[in-house]
């Protein structure tokens, strides 16, 4: 889908800031560089030209995955970013034909999905889309500073910049607009109790997961015909990994373990606890292959919410999205596309705030962004916490259909096994490009009922 030209005589405003220079805050300053003069990205690490992990993005030496309504969202902010990456080494890997995946103790059918996904490291990832994000008219990284509070106008009303601190001192970058996706460790609650507004309640779902992660060389030949691993845990044994191609012909493994039953960072534990997953199959591929690096280790304790679009006042101005707003157990890889979402929304609501108030008034922008991208993180929460609230330890607050929801995923799953139309079906809410209700159509409903009453005849052969 081509996007709409931008008319520069005709902006929002002069100047925007994006607090984090992570996958939110490029694809927003992409996204704001349509509507204002100059956008500056804050990033509180040294950025180095060169795919590099960095300490503000402990995640980055896990696996990562952009989902595929993400990839598109990718390729329509940046034409050709793509084919930039696979000619960095990045795999284009399709659902159904290249990974094998297995949920529930089943493994999924395979078959050509057309759903495909692009793997490569987080830091290649980045560097790629920085480099395209920075070469924008307009757009401007100032790293090595870190953001420590909004500036009001004499009203208290409306945020006219952002405070930074950094090597040379202390300073206010003036902004129309200040955008924060500094990720989980937000500080925007704090900075606004400050200011006299409230913090935004928060929706908490505890998981206590924790991440072990490792770079391989990857075997020649292959241990099998797939050419990616993804493999999450049953009810009754929560353990889960994953192996992804990476560029320069690598694989990155990941180890993940829930309620505190965390993946060791030694290398015997780390292959005793591969050896334990639901099958032996990651254990296999990884026993003789050869470590490129150390292991890695990151812990997530909860999915978190903060809840802007139900604060009763709210200072003009000022958006937050990405994991500064929703963090979601990275288990489930929908981070990085909801990120992608949310800046569309942005665009979506500063096209819509132009065309009904005129260049340069932002006068309802926040709320009204706040409200549009709440919609648009209610199904991954949902999706992504109800699959983890399935465990009775796991802390959160349960519906009372979660019960009934559950049942059915079950089934969906074993569906998975063996019939294709409703594996595509599942692939496609997976990776956002349908909602649930898909997974409801009346041939996998009748689908599900047939296996609860033990009319299926897969059910027979042991499927």
């Amino acid at each position: 889908m081509a996007r709409p030209v931008p008319d520069k005589d005709h902006v929002v405003g002069r100047r925007a800031v994006v607090i984090g220079g992570s996958m939110a805050g490029l694809l927003t300053a992409r996204v704001l560089a349509d509507h204002f003069d100059e956008v500056t990205l804050v990033e509180r690490d040294s950025i180095s030209a060169e795919p590099a992990d960095r300490k503000g993005v402990p995640q980055g030496r896990h696996v990562h995955v952009l989902l595929a309504r993400g990839l598109d969202v990718l390729g329509e902010l940046f034409p050709g970013v793509i084919e930039e990456l696979a000619a960095e080494g990045a795999e284009r890997i399709d659902f159904g034909t290249d990974m094998r995946f297995q949920s529930f103790g089943t493994w999924k059918v395979c078959f050509p999905s057309g759903i495909r996904c692009s793997f490569q490291s987080r830091a290649l990832l980045e560097a790629v889309v920085r480099r395209r994000a920075l070469a924008l008219e307009g757009v401007r990284l100032r790293s090595g500073l870190r953001a420590t509070g909004l500036e009001l106008d004499a009203s208290g009303r409306q945020v006219t910049g952002v405070r930074v601190e950094g090597a040379v001192g202390d300073e206010t970058i003036p902004a129309d607009l200040v955008v924060d996706a500094s990720g989980r460790g937000s500080r925007t609650p704090a900075w606004l109790e400050a200011l006299g507004y409230e913090a935004p309640e928060e929706s908490s779902v505890r998981v206590h997961v924790g991440y072990a992660s490792r770079i391989y060389r990857r075997p020649d030949p292959m241990p099998s015909t797939w050419r990616a691993l993804y493999m999450l845990g049953t009810e009754t044994r929560h353990r889960a990994g994953v192996v992804s191609p990476i560029e320069g012909n690598r694989w990155m493994v990941t180890l993940i373990g829930v309620l505190k039953d965390y993946p060791p960072a030694d290398e015997k534990g780390f292959l005793e606890f591969a050896r334990n997953l639901s099958s032996d199959e990651l254990y296999h591929a990884i026993r003789d292959a050869e470590p490129l690096g150390p292991i890695a280790s990151h812990r997530f304790p909860s999915h978190v919410w903060r809840r802007y679009e139900r604060l009763a006042r709210l200072p003009e101005g000022i958006a937050v999205l990405g994991d500064a707003l929703c963090s979601i157990n990275p288990v489930y890889g929908q981070g990085m596309t909801t990120g992608a979402l949310a800046a569309m929304t942005l665009d979506r609501c500063l096209r819509e705030q132009r065309r009904a108030r005129g260049p340069g008034d932002l006068c309802g922008l926040t709320r009204a962004f706040q409200a549009r991208v709440a919609e648009v993180i209610e199904v991954p929460w949902r999706l992504a916490t109800g699959e983890d609230l399935r465990f009775p330890e796991v802390e959160g607050e349960r519906t009372r259909s979660q019960s009934m929801l559950n049942w059915y995923a079950r089934h969906v799953h074993g569906l998975c096994g063996y019939d294709p139309e409703v594996t595509a079906r599942f692939y496609r809410v997976q990776h956002m490009l349908s909602g649930p209700q898909a997974l409801f159509h009346p041939r996998v409903a009748l689908a599900v009922l047939r296996r609860q009453l033990g009319l299926d005849r897969h059910l027979a052969l042991g499927a």
